[in-house]
């Protein structure tokens, strides 16, 4: 008990006697005069005690429930304010837009990504001034006529459009005692939808280009097969060219199919940082022994430098040699012949904004060079600079996207330099790790 109540407690328990008092005193005064009997007055004096105790116990009772909810509702207020500043907080720091609407399509409230989108000035305004898309008003309208959620999609911006998804949710608070009808809030949301945009079109884009890459040899097999069985059944100069070229179509396939789970399994360790050593010298020198038939064939050279005395890297032996012989393969096919291939191996030291080492492999080969308008778009899948010599010289197009999804595991970066009739350079650069 408070100081407070400690003082004012005797003073509580004397309150019916107190009360009381006046009618005794007026009843002795009438007992004097012998205008009530002395059995009366006393019946009457202890009535009126009675029932003065009773209602001061009443009155305690109730100041007590009322101080109860008094303390009660007080708690309630900082608890609702403090949930109040809580919520205003997540909303101002989530990173998607979020707006309260009235059921006039005013905005009430909107956090600071919604205004960092749409303006400043937009509170009290109503919604359509700053999202001038149909399908959204119109979905805004429905939301509030029925009350039922909405997704809408639309464009934003002008100068580089992205993929918006409105979500729609109405919010119905009850009225004040003197005004009993509801109220209808909208809550809007806005996302960013433009990367799942462009990751469903490459994928739609990619089915399409790799049911096209293998319906061409398909369809150019079973016209040989069906010519076999017909016109060319007993020529034997025909059947052994429409064989060879079978061969060639059923092989171009197989790359194909390769490439495709190749790529697959790449992506499904790109999450998983490789763990082992890889002497980069080493590697490069196995590459150019394997493709030393195809340097012969095209009458080409090799000059291998490392100037820096580049040794091991942390890496995924058997993916390195994938790039590497990617690329070098790509350096014989579009290079010219009697040319000379140059591989140069080089370390890195940066020290901004922090102290990194790294290695950096160049391979440059004389040839007719890459205009610049391609070199964005090499790495995407079944992508072409000259689709007819690419096919021609056995390119499924998927070598570079692999090598792109090789370097970024190791966390690496790929840089192409061309000029056009003189030469094209590729650098592949890699995190360090001397031994």
């Amino acid at each position: 008990m408070d100081q407070k109540s400690s003082y004012n407690s005797p003073l509580n328990e004397l309150r019916p006697l107190i009360y009381s008092l006046p009618v005794a005193i007026l009843l002795v005064v009438l007992t004097w005069f012998e205008t009530v009997s002395v059995a009366n007055a006393i019946i009457i004096t202890a009535l009126i005690f009675v029932s003065m105790l009773y209602l001061n116990r009443r009155y305690e009772e109730e100041i007590a429930e009322l101080r109860r909810k008094t303390i009660l509702q007080e708690h309630e207020s900082r608890d609702t304010r403090a949930s109040q500043f809580l919520l205003t907080n997540i909303m101002e720091n989530l990173t998607d837009p979020f707006l309260l609407l009235d059921s006039r399509k005013r905005i009430l409230m909107a956090n600071k990504s919604a205004i960092d989108m749409l303006g400043a000035d937009i509170l009290r305004k109503d919604i359509s001034l700053f999202i001038r898309n149909p399908d959204v008003n119109n979905a805004i309208r429905k939301t509030i006529r029925t009350g039922k959620t909405h997704t809408v999609e639309y464009m934003h911006g002008n100068v580089v459009p992205r993929n918006m998804l409105v979500r729609l949710h109405a919010l119905d608070i009850q009225g004040s005692e003197d005004n009993q009808e509801n109220k209808r809030y909208i809550f809007l949301s806005i996302y960013d939808i433009t990367l799942i945009k462009q990751a469903e079109q490459m994928r739609v884009d990619f089915v399409a280009n790799a049911s096209h890459e293998l319906r061409t040899p398909l369809a150019s097999i079973l016209g040989f097969v069906e010519t076999l069985q017909g016109p060319a059944k007993n020529d034997l100069q025909a059947q052994e060219r429409f064989l060879r070229i079978m061969h060639d179509e059923a092989s171009r396939m197989t790359r194909l199919v390769d490439d495709l789970l190749s790529l697959s399994k790449i992506e499904r360790e790109a999450h998983i940082p490789p763990e082992g050593t890889v002497h980069l010298p080493t590697l490069i020198n196995s590459v150019l022994e394997t493709l030393d038939m195809r340097l012969k064939e095209r009458n080409m050279t090799v000059t291998v430098s490392n100037p820096d005395n580049v040794g091991n890297i942390t890496g995924d032996f058997d993916q390195l040699t994938q790039v590497a012989q990617n690329l070098v393969d790509n350096a014989i096919k579009y290079g010219r012949e009697n040319t000379a291939i140059d591989v140069v191996l080089k370390k890195h030291v940066s020290e901004f904004p922090i102290h990194e080492e790294s290695v950096s492999i160049a391979i440059t080969n004389r040839g007719n060079g890459i205009p610049a308008e391609h070199i964005p778009r090499l790495m995407e899948r079944f992508y072409r600079v000259d689709t007819a010599r690419s096919r021609s010289l056995g390119g499924t197009g998927l070598g570079l996207a692999i090598v792109k999804h090789i370097i970024q595991r190791h966390k690496g970066h790929i840089l192409f330099e061309s000029e056009v009739n003189e030469y094209t350079r590729v650098t592949v650069t890699l995190p360090y790790k001397s031994g």
